[in-house]
């Protein structure tokens, strides 16, 4: 029983450790300050990047600010129930990762359209 206590305060604050860390790279990205964690910005080529202009930045900035803070409430989330065991936080973290996913996923696919109306633009 002990040590099953002690695990489960060591999973906790790793997560919280975890949830923290995402939370101050949400708030970088919200100060639109560093790296760019983003698929279109990872992906593109060092020209591809120089060549962007404000508003894809923007926008890129955006969508990495707000999956890190979804992704910081899961993972604070997480550290909650292994130190309560509510069984309904369950379902907050289900409901949690569900809207992460449904919202990176729309926005990818919004930036993308705004990346190639730029391009266009530009040939």
């Amino acid at each position: 029983m002990y040590i099953e206590s002690v695990a489960l305060a060591v999973m906790s604050a790793f997560l919280g450790a975890t949830a923290l860390l995402l939370f101050i790279i949400s708030h970088r990205q919200h100060r639109e300050k560093g790296f760019i964690f983003t698929n279109t910005w990872l992906m593109a080529s060092q020209k591809e990047r120089e060549e962007m202009d404000d508003r894809i930045k923007k926008a890129e900035y955006r969508v990495g600010r707000n999956v890190f803070f979804l992704l910081g409430l899961i993972f604070f989330v997480l550290a909650v129930f292994c130190l309560s065991l509510l069984s309904w936080l369950l379902y907050v973290l289900y409901a949690l990762t569900a809207v992460t996913c449904i919202y990176a996923i729309v926005q990818w696919i919004t930036n993308e359209r705004l990346y190639k109306t730029f391009k266009d633009k530009k040939d």
